[in-house]
């Protein structure tokens, strides 16, 4: 994605918002709409939700011979998942000080800088991962870089994120994942009524997200939420001109096992499908 392109589209965009306008006598300044901001603030949420999800799987695979949980974690319900165990950590984690540290990579187009640290029940480090003595493993990941969705969708993601994965003994062969995240997220959406944006923080709480074990058919979450509150700066750039608002939101995603998990913004209560990381159905 090439911000020169996404702007070339912005403008054109915008001329076909003017001839609109013209044809149809509109004048005076953007109105931003709370319901639109809402919406908005929804699908982002919701595609953020989803990227941690997926992102469980990529922590899991940068530790390597981390084997008692999927190796390669699809959100979708249907089939078994693919791939293979990993039989070592990666050879770019070097071990200091109780943690792993690894050179960058790319995940879900996004570079990841991450580390992670194995755990016994007592809560002591472990050097070498053992399925008979590791009970928890923490994970620390700062995650940049931009992407493009359906077109008319870009963001610049720039997040942090510290979980834990524990009850890899104790609750085998599910395991449950907690912690916490940060964001400062800029979305852009390009649409008739202008280019509508997203700018500001976001904190994120996972909150006891139960996951199958490795060998299930299904490979979503069994129970367990994601909260995220979002301060933002919503904007709209119209024809003739421009307007913007703070908004402070909290987004509460529940899951039940299913591809379907419910998310709640304010007062709406709307689906976030997983498989698509799309958000509806808000009433």
């Amino acid at each position: 994605m090439r911000l020169k392109n996404h702007m070339l589209t912005a403008a054109a965009m915008i001329l076909t918002v003017g001839a609109v306008a013209c044809s149809s006598d509109l004048a005076g300044p953007p109105a931003l709409d709370d319901a639109q901001i809402d919406a908005d603030i929804a699908a982002n949420s919701g595609a953020a939700v989803v990227s941690q999800i997926v992102g469980f799987n990529d922590d899991v695979t940068a530790a390597g011979s981390f084997t008692m949980i999927a190796p390669s974690f699809s959100v979708s319900a249907a089939g078994n998942p693919t791939g293979k165990a990993s039989v070592g950590i990666s050879p770019t984690c070097s071990y200091a000080a109780g943690r792993y540290t690894c050179a960058a990579t790319t995940e879900q187009g996004l570079s990841v800088s991450r580390s992670f640290a194995f755990y016994d029940a007592q809560g002591n480090t472990v050097q070498n991962y053992s399925p008979t003595t590791v009970e928890s493993v923490n994970f620390q990941a700062q995650i940049d870089g931009n992407f493009q969705r359906d077109i008319v969708w870009t963001a610049g993601v720039h997040r942090t994120r510290n979980v834990t994965v524990s009850g890899l003994i104790s609750m085998s062969p599910q395991r449950k994942w907690n912690g916490t995240g940060t964001g400062a997220d800029t979305v852009m959406h390009i649409g008739l009524d202008g280019i509508r944006s997203l700018a500001g923080t976001a904190t994120e709480t996972v909150s006891n997200v139960v996951m199958p074990g490795p060998n299930a058919a299904s490979q979503i979450p069994l129970s367990g939420s994601i909260t995220l509150a979002v301060n933002y700066t919503a904007s709209l750039q119209g024809v003739t001109a421009s307007v913007s608002k703070e908004v402070q939101r909290t987004i509460v995603v529940t899951f039940n096992g299913t591809q379907t998990a419910t998310l709640q913004i304010g007062t709406l209560t709307c689906q976030l499908h997983l498989d698509t990381a799309t958000v509806n159905s808000c009433q």
